[in-house]
C-alpha cells in the first residue's frame, strides 16, 4: 500500500533535483576542452524511483544522438528508440500509460563551447487537464484508505513523481563535460503544512578522460523525513550507436 510518507518522500526527492540543478563546483574544478565523438551515440536515462514497502518505478528511455558543430558551441539532436516501464501493480495503469508515450520536444537543444547544456532539456508536457495520466494517478489516490484531505495532497505528490520519471527533472547542466569527478550536496527542503525533511544529492561520473563524453552519469536523490528514508536514482548512459 502506497502510503502518505512514501508520497511525501517521493515528492521531495522528485522536487530536490528542480531547485538545486547541478551541484556547485569547488573553484579550482574546470570543464576541460570538449571533444564529442563524430559519429551517432545511444544515450539511455534510466531512472529509478522508491514508493515504499520496497516498491519502485523504473523508467528506462533510450535515445540514438547526434553532436554537432553549431555556431559557438554544439547541437545535441535525436530520437527515441526504445521505452522500458517496470511498476509495482498498484501502478500498473500508470505504467502502461508511460510505455505507450510519445515523447516530443526533448531534442534538439544546444550545448556551450565546453560541453555544457545551455537549455535544460525537458520532453513536452501531455494536456494536463484531460490526460490518461492525471485520469489514472487521481483514481489510484481515491481507491485508496487515504482521508479526502490528505489524496488531494497525495494526488500532488504523486504527479511530481510521475513527471520526474518521464523525465520531468532538469539533466545536469554539464552531463556531456562534468566538471570533476564524484560530488555530493545535502540541503534541507520546507514540507507543505509545515516541517522539512533532508535532502542528500551525489553525482557519480565514469569516463575515460576529461573532455570526453562520460560512460556513465548517475544521480542519486537520498530523502530523509523523521528517521524514515526514500532513495531515487538517475543513470543516464552513453556509446557508440
Amino acid at each position: 500500500m502506497l502510503t502518505v510518507r512514501a508520497l511525501l518522500l517521493a515528492g521531495i526527492a522528485a522536487a530536490a533535483p528542480l531547485s538545486a540543478g547541478q551541484l556547485a563546483h569547488p573553484p579550482e574544478l574546470r570543464e576541460s576542452q570538449f571533444a564529442p565523438p563524430a559519429g551517432p551515440m545511444v544515450l539511455t536515462r534510466t531512472v529509478w524511483r522508491e514508493l515504499g514497502d520496497g516498491e519502485a518505478i523504473k523508467v528506462a528511455r533510450t535515445y540514438k544522438i547526434t553532436i554537432t558543430a553549431d555556431a559557438d558551441g554544439y547541437l545535441v539532436d535525436g530520437q527515441p528508440v526504445a521505452t522500458s516501464v517496470v511498476a509495482p501493480k498498484q501502478v500498473a495503469a500508470l505504467a502502461e500509460i508511460e510505455r505507450r508515450r510519445v515523447e516530443s520536444g526533448l531534442f534538439p537543444f544546444r550545448l556551450d563551447r565546453n560541453g555544457q547544456i545551455l537549455t535544460a532539456p525537458r520532453p513536452m508536457p501531455q494536456q494536463p487537464d484531460h490526460s490518461d495520466l492525471a485520469l489514472s494517478g487521481a483514481q489510484l489516490v481515491s481507491r485508496s484508505t487515504l482521508p479526502g484531505a490528505i489524496q488531494v495532497q497525495a494526488r500532488s505528490m504523486l504527479d511530481q513523481v510521475i513527471g520526474a520519471a518521464r523525465g520531468g527533472v532538469a539533466w545536469p547542466a554539464d552531463l556531456f563535460n562534468p566538471a570533476g569527478g564524484d560530488r555530493q550536496q545535502r540541503r534541507i527542503v520546507p514540507l507543505p503544512g509545515g516541517g522539512s525533511g533532508e535532502v542528500e544529492i551525489s553525482i557519480a561520473v565514469d569516463r575515460a578522460a576529461p573532455g570526453q563524453l562520460p560512460r556513465a552519469v548517475e544521480r542519486t536523490v537520498t530523502t530523509m523525513l523523521d528517521g524514515t528514508q526514500s532513495v531515487t536514482r538517475e543513470q543516464w548512459t552513453m556509446g557508440p550507436h
